[in-house]
This record gives structure tokens, sequence and C-alpha cells, in this order.
């Protein structure tokens, strides 16, 4: 009888399940693998919306459900920070894990790799390499590369930063953006779904809005205020998808549900893989500082507007306007960007990580990796 690779995957919310969903159902549905879905945070809390319910409804059944998130009371990032050390720590070890894969550059995905580093166990990182200036996640992001054992990075770019912080190359491996095998799917939300579940007509332009608040750079009170002003100035229809849980996320989800109850506007925790990509697909903009306006946005010719300092150094393509997070910077921007001659420019220029594909690409290099034990890391030097 062959032995199942016993893989830990870690989601904490919308910003990383649309990633990491196809790359889990290959996990999933392949004999070779013993896929244990942990899923906390942000998915396990009624405050952001408790997204697990989405995962489930996917076909999806998690082996955990890790909460640290307060139901009530101040959101404190440290008290999370150590809870989720805490709880992933105990999660992989109950469930006998070989390795833990995760994404990205939050706090608490960081707090989970230290938990896995005090388990003794492997870590798998995805989208490492990348740069965020403008936010605490950069630091974060390259701690948790200096944690890892394996590395799938979205661009040559990338794999060239994790070699030149001593990575070995021979465990750093370039597939794309696993988040774009959602354009692969056949299930996407059409218009009239979107309409009726969102509770609205989407008249032309659609903007669709998400602002998460700064970490490092600028003022989220001035970024919101400047942000929901230009909404005003430029008539569309706007769907709002609100903040994640970083420091300073209540004033701007106040401010933005406060803006969201103007005509034709709708506010949202999460669309689920679904309705975002049936909504990028039949959107004229995207408007904020979220990653998905210099990731997901170029691989369906989405002009977009980016806002600050938060994905300052985060490589991108043209189709995507920066803006001061003044409101007349804004403004211009989002008009130029809902001209006919600017989405044509969005819609010839490459995306530069990729059309899908990504998860089959991981999967085959897991198939192949014998998770190392002890978890011992050495300098690489060329």
């Amino acid at each position: 009888m062959t032995l199942r690779r016993r893989i830990a995957v870690l989601s904490t919310g919308r910003q990383d399940w649309g990633i990491l969903r196809e790359l889990c159902r290959l996990l999933r549905d392949d004999p070779g693998f013993d896929l244990q879905l942990l899923l906390g945070g942000m998915h396990c809390s009624d405050r952001f919306g408790r997204t697990s319910r989405l995962v489930i409804e996917e076909g999806f059944e998690p082996r955990e459900q890790l909460s640290w998130i307060p139901e009530t009371g101040a959101l404190e990032a440290e008290r999370q920070a150590g809870e989720a050390t805490r709880m992933v720590a105990q999660a992989l070890r109950k469930n006998k894990a070989e390795a833990l894969l995760l994404v990205g550059d939050r706090f608490e995905t960081a707090a989970a790799t230290l938990g896995a580093t005090l388990a003794r166990l492997p870590i798998i990182h995805l989208h490492g390499g990348e740069e965020t200036e403008g936010a605490f996640d950069n630091a974060l992001r390259h701690a948790i590369t200096k944690l890892s054992h394996l590395h799938f990075t979205s661009h040559p770019q990338h794999t060239a930063r994790i070699v030149a912080m001593g990575e070995d190359p021979a465990t750093v491996h370039t597939v794309g953006a696993p988040g774009l095998d959602n354009l692969l799917r056949k299930d996407l939300a059409d218009r009239a779904e979107l309409e009726q579940s969102l509770g609205l007509k989407l008249r032309p332009p659609v903007v669709v809005v998400t602002l998460h608040p700064v970490t490092l750079s600028g003022n989220p009170a001035e970024e919101v205020a400047a942000l929901v002003a230009a909404m005003d100035a430029v008539e569309a229809t706007y769907i709002i998808t609100l903040p994640n849980v970083d420091p300073g996320n209540e004033f701007v989800r106040h401010a933005l549900m406060q803006a969201a109850k103007k005509p034709a506007r709708a506010a949202v925790d999460a669309l689920g893989e679904r309705r975002f990509w049936g909504l990028l697909r039949i959107a004229d903009a995207m408007l904020g500082n979220s990653s998905s306006a210099l990731i997901e946005a170029p691989a369906v010719g989405l002009p977009a507007v980016n806002i600050g300092e938060r994905q300052k150094g985060r490589l991108r393509g043209e189709n995507v306007l920066d803006a001061q997070p003044e409101k007349e910077a804004i403004v211009a921007a989002l008009q130029r960007a809902l001209t006919p001659q600017f989405r044509k420019i969005s819609n010839a220029t490459p995306a530069p990580f990729g059309k899908g594909g990504a998860s089959a690409k991981i999967v085959s290099v897991l198939r192949a990796w014998t998770p190392p034990q002890p978890p011992v890391k050495r300098l690489y030097q060329p």
C-alpha cells in the first residue's frame, strides 16, 4: 500500500483561499496526498463573514477550524498572532502532518510559520520574493521565506530575489500565480447571478473597490476619505469588498459601509471565488490598494487604479495606474481607467503572472519532493 503524503494547507480568509482553492482540489483528489485543510482566522469569524462556509459549500472538508479572532472587543494583532502560533502548532501535531503549505505575507501567516517551525515541520511557501514596501507584510513575507524549505514563486524576478536571500535554487520553483487558475473554471457567476446576489443592477461602468488599511506608510483615515470622495465624484456602480483584519480595519470598514449606503453601491465581506472572478470578467475597472489589481486584474485585461504606497515595489503591468491618496489624483486616474483607450491598452498588456495552470505545476513538484526531516536549512552560497 502506497503511503499518502500528509500535507497541511492553511487558509486564513478570502485573501488566500482564491489562491489555494485549485491547489487544494488537486491535492484532495490525488491518491498520493492526504490533504489536511486548516481554516483559521477570518474564515472562522462572524465579524468577517465566516467565509469557512464558502469553502465547505465548494465540497471541501476542513480538518480543523481554528478560531483565533475574538468576536467582540479589540482586534490586537499580537493577540491573534500568539493564538495562531499555538493553534496551528497543535493542529499540525494532532494530525501528524509532514509539512505545512501556506501563502503570502500576513501576520497570522507568519505566526503559523513560527508554529510549524516550533513543531519541527518543513514549510512550503507560495508567493515569496515579492515586494510591498508600504506594509509590514513585506518584512513578514521575507521572514516566512527564511523559515521555509520549498518555494513556489509567481515570477522569475521573485525567484531571483529568494535565491539572493540565500535559499538553494533547487528549492525555488517559478510557477506563476496559482490564484489565476480560477480563470479556467467553467462555473463563474454571470451578470444575472451577480445582480441577484448583490441586490442591484450592474449598470456600466462597474468598478470593484477594495481598500485595506496601510500599516507602515500613510494614514488609513485619510486614504479611505479620499477614496470615498473620489467615488462620489465619478458616477459608476461600485461593488465594495470590505477590508481584512489588519490594524486600522475598523475605521476603513465603517467608512466603506457608510459609503455603500448610496445608490448603485453594495458592500460585502467576501464574494467567494465564483462571484469574484465572474465580477472581474464584466467589470470596467478596479479601485483601491489590493494586490488583486496587480495580480488578478491583468489576467482579464481589467484597468486598475492603485492608491497609495501599500503595493509599492510590487511588479505590475500596464493595466495599473498609480494614484496618490488624494481625491483629485484618484478621480483623474479612475476617469482615465474607464476610457475605451485605456481598456484597449489593458487588454493588450501581457499578464505578468500568467493565466492559470500554476497549481498543477506545484503538485508535480510535490509528488517528487521528500519533506526534509529534521527540517534543517543551510545557507546557499554560490
